[in-house]
């Protein structure tokens, strides 16, 4: 399947899909959890973005990352000049976002994990954060590092100036 095809695709299933080499890959449920975390970091960012207006973050929102791949990160953050180049009407955006948030599933095997990110920092994206409740951290991908934060660390990025979360606070059950 192409991502035009993909894009074109009219069912209620839609929603619940990303299309991974050409192939549509069925995305499970979300659970209660899953989804009041995603809408917390979502806030914290809503806040953020509207005092310091370099970008903005969008929920579950497709993305091309390759040629024949579509990837729906929980939240996508999309900075600058770069959100100009968005067609707020067309499915996919065009590229990875600056950074992509995903919320990390029980059900998700580390071999898919690695492969997100993999797929995101390969198509242009800066970071990925993966934020992983069950294991109370947040893991922090960049081109040429990987940060692994719990408990009293702080989340921050420079791509987000005067951004800080505690890691505790924002994986608190």
């Amino acid at each position: 399947m192409t991502v035009q095809q993909f894009a074109q695709m009219e069912t209620p299933d839609t929603e619940d899909y990303e299309l991974v080499d050409g192939e549509p890959v069925f995305l499970p449920s979300r659970t209660y959890g899953h989804n009041r975390l995603r809408g917390l970091i979502g806030h914290l960012l809503w806040i953020y973005f509207k005092g310091n207006p370099i970008g903005e973050a969008v929920a579950r929102t497709d993305c091309q990352t390759a040629p024949d791949t579509v990837r729906r990160p929980d939240l996508s953050i999309f900075l600058g000049e770069r959100l100009q180049h968005i067609d707020i009407d067309t499915v996919p955006v065009p590229f990875a976002p600056d950074i992509a948030i995903e919320i990390v599933s029980p059900n998700e095997t580390a071999i898919s994990v690695r492969r997100k990110v993999r797929d995101y920092l390969g198509a242009g994206s800066r970071e990925v954060w993966l934020l992983d409740h069950a294991n109370t951290e947040v893991l922090v991908h960049a081109v040429a590092a990987i940060r692994v934060l719990q408990g009293t660390d702080v989340l921050e990025s420079p791509l987000l100036p005067g951004f800080a979360v505690a890691v505790a606070g924002l994986l608190m059950r």
